[in-house]
């Protein structure tokens, strides 16, 4: 089965295997766990470790998509912190791309070595910690790269790092709102937005939710990006068919 699935890729019909592949994919999620699932505690050392195995500081096409449109939100020579920065490759492609001084924070020492051992800039923090005890001076742009679902209190974190983003804090989330995630509550299981155990995640949102979450802290949505989901349909009814967004909040006040 391996060797007829790799010669599929490499034939002339390797979009129509593709497709039907996705599709498939899709359709089982709808009714499965993952194959790497356990019930327990995450060790970020652990799961780093794992991803050695595939290709660290690789961006996957998904995660390159979210990392064009981080990149699009910048400037050149903005002061950029990625916090939760994991092997880096979200913040070397900025800095490539838009000549920003990049700088990460991350939880994980083994993730820590991986960036320094690529000349990244990036230290060890816990961002359950207070922010003064990680953060001491301000940033255009703060990122949040699929993070703040992995806390108990993303409010207060985005609270305390709203001073200290001259220009904005960039955030990334899942959409629990996914007609995908919809079709498998209907089937009688809560969305699947983990790979290695349901308590990855501590809080979720739809759009909606989102919008109304961050009006309630004060902030405004001065960019929003649907960059993975249904093509065509996720910019259209991104409630519906996007997987996930990347936000720009601001102050009220702020200009776009």
């Amino acid at each position: 089965m391996n060797a007829l699935k790799s010669t599929l890729r490499s034939s002339p019909l390797r979009p129509l295997y593709l497709w039907f592949a996705n599709r498939y994919r899709g359709l089982r999620r709808l009714f499965s766990y993952p194959t790497t699932a356990r019930v327990g505690v995450v060790d970020y050392d652990d799961y780093w470790d794992s991803k050695a195995q595939s290709g660290l500081g690789i961006l996957s096409p998904w995660r390159l998509r979210r990392a064009q449109v981080f990149a699009s939100l910048v400037a050149p020579g903005d002061r950029v912190l990625d916090l939760g920065v994991g092997d880096g490759a979200l913040l070397e492609y900025i800095i490539r791309e838009k000549g920003v001084a990049g700088y990460g924070l991350d939880v994980s020492p083994k993730a820590v070595e991986f960036c320094r051992s690529r000349g990244l800039n990036v230290d060890l923090a816990d961002i359950n910690a207070p922010v003064s005890s990680y953060v001491h001076e301000p940033f255009d742009y703060i990122i949040m790269s699929e993070i703040i679902e992995h806390i108990p209190d993303p409010e207060q974190l985005l609270l305390d790092l709203r001073p200290l983003a001259r220009k904005g804090l960039i955030v990334s989330i899942p959409n629990t709102g996914f007609h995908q995630h919809r079709l498998r509550l209907l089937m009688g299981r809560f969305p699947l937005q983990w790979v290695v155990t349901p308590g990855e995640h501590l809080r979720y949102w739809t759009r909606a939710d989102f919008h109304w979450w961050a009006k309630q802290l004060g902030f405004r949505i001065a960019r929003e990006a649907p960059y993975q989901g249904t093509p065509v349909l996720k910019d259209m009814m991104p409630g519906l068919f996007a997987a996930a967004f990347v936000f720009l909040l601001t102050s009220p006040t702020a200009s776009s």
